[in-house]
C-alpha cells in the first residue's frame, strides 16, 4: 500500500508541474500521464502481491521448523543395559540354569589356582551335572571386576585373560569329576557384564543350556 501512494503522489506531482507550468496541456499528455499512472499502478499491484506470497511462504516455513525441531530434542534411544548374570545359586532366566561361585571364594587375588573352597563347592556342582542335568551342554563363564590388572600382569595381560584363566580352572576340575569334556566350553567374559559391586562382579557362572 505504501509503494501505491508514493506512486499516486509521483504522478500528482507530475500534473501539477505541467499544470501549473504551462496555461493548457494538450490532451494527448494529459491521457499519457495517466496511462504512466496506471501502469505504476499495476507495477506496485504486482508487487505487493509477490511480497505477500513471499510473507505466506515464510510464515508456512517457520510453521514447518516449529514442527521438526521438538523430533530432533527427543533423545535416542538408550541401549538396555548388559545381562549382569545371575543374582547368585540358580537361575533359570537368560537360556539356562546358572550355578555361580563367587571369585573371591574360588581364587585368590590375581590367581587362576582353585582354592580348597571352590572345589568342594564345585563338587556339589559336578554331581548336578552327571545327574539333574545329564546330556545338557554346559559353558563355563569367568568374570573379573573392572581393576586393571596390576599383581599378575605378567601371566594375565589382562581382565579377559584372567577371567579366561579361571573358566579353564572351573572346567578343567569338572571334568576330573567325571562331567564329559565335550559338554563343556569355558569362556572369559572379564569386566563385560559388570554386578552393583566389584566383589560380586569377580565370579566364575556355571550355565546348563538349554538344549
Amino acid at each position: 500500500m505504501r509503494l501505491k501512494v508514493i506512486a499516486g503522489l509521483v504522478v500528482s506531482t507530475v500534473l501539477v508541474a505541467a499544470l501549473t507550468g504551462c496555461n493548457s496541456v494538450s490532451k494527448d499528455k494529459y491521457n499519457a500521464l495517466q496511462q504512466e499512472n496506471a501502469d505504476l499502478n499495476g507495477k506496485v499491484t504486482d508487487l505487493e502481491a509477490k511480497k505477500a506470497e513471499s510473507d505466506r511462504l515464510l510464515v508456512e516455513a517457520q510453521s514447518r521448523q516449529q514442527v521438526v525441531q521438538p523430533q530432533n530434542d527427543v533423545p535416542m534411544a538408550v541401549d538396555p543395559k548388559p545381562y549382569a548374570g545371575p543374582t547368585g545359586g540358580k537361575n533359570k532366566t537368560s537360556g539356562g540354569t546358572h550355578l555361580e561361585i563367587a571369585g573371591d571364594v574360588a581364587f585368590t587375588s590375581g590367581s587362576a589356582t582353585l582354592t580348597s573352597a571352590a572345589k568342594k563347592e564345585l563338587d556339589g556342582f559336578a554331581k548336578k551335572l552327571k545327574g539333574e542335568y545329564a546330556g545338557h551342554s554346559i559353558r563355563v563363564e569367568g568374570y573379573t571386576d573392572s581393576t586393571p590388572i596390576k599383581k599378575a600382569k605378567g601371566k594375565y595381560p589382562n581382565n579377559e585373560a584372567l577371567s579366561q584363566a579361571r573358566a579353564e580352572a572351573v572346567r578343567s576340575y569338572l571334568v576330573t569329576k567325571g562331567v564329559s569334556a565335550s559338554r563343556v566350553e569355558a569362556v572369559g567374559y572379564g569386566a563385560a557384564k559388570p554386578k552393583k559391586t566389584p566383589a560380586a562382579s569377580r565370579r566364575v557362572d556355571v550355565v546348563v543350556l538349554a538344549d
